[in-house]
């Protein structure tokens, strides 16, 4: 039988135990160079559903950061499995409606830790860490976003949930609008 490269899965599951310890930590300054190099891993795989150019050096160029990262209202968060770095998170203020308190600027988990739920437990806290009126949008074409994202916010959302497509940064893309509560108590 003859195979071609397009019967193979291109990632690798890492073996993980049955619950694997999820830690999400907010990124201090000098975590922030990290994270962005995983951004380069970040834009590749946004690469798949829109166009992201190299730069001459061969790294996806990014916008600078340091002025977002200065920003009051920009979290980074470090998302870890055991004592591994799996991932990042950034919560911002760069919502299209200004009723809105947060959007997720950036969410990435890196591909073997995918298919274990624990991008959808690391989604879910950080929501849960900033009570108020959301925004998270996907690409369109980003279909295992659109399968991702609407399970994780129906999880956290208190209340109606609305969901829009619209053209963002020059692509087709859905918007989710939603209100995260206080937690009980609080």
């Amino acid at each position: 039988m003859e195979t071609r490269p397009s019967d193979f899965d291109d990632s690798i599951p890492v073996p993980l135990p049955d619950s694997p310890a999820l830690r999400i930590e907010r990124a201090a300054p000098d975590d922030l160079p990290r994270i962005e190099n995983l951004m380069q891993f970040y834009n590749y795989d946004l690469s798949e559903w829109t166009p992201v150019a190299f730069a001459h050096e061969g790294r996806y160029q990014l916008r600078p950061k340091a002025p977002y990262w200065a920003q009051d209202d920009v979290h980074p968060f470090l998302i870890w499995v055991g004592d591994e770095l799996a991932g990042f998170a950034v919560v911002d203020r760069e919502c299209e409606q200004p009723d809105s308190d947060h959007n997720m600027g950036y969410f990435f988990l890196a591909r073997g830790y995918r298919g274990h739920g624990l991008a959808a437990r690391a989604a879910g806290e950080v929501l849960a860490r900033f009570p108020g009126r959301w925004e998270v949008y996907h690409l369109m074409a980003n279909t295992p976003a659109a399968q991702f994202w609407p399970g994780v916010i129906r999880s956290r959302a208190a209340g109606e949930i609305t969901r829009e497509v619209r053209t963002l940064h020059e692509d087709e893309c859905c918007l989710y609008r939603f209100l995260v509560a206080l937690p009980a108590g609080a």
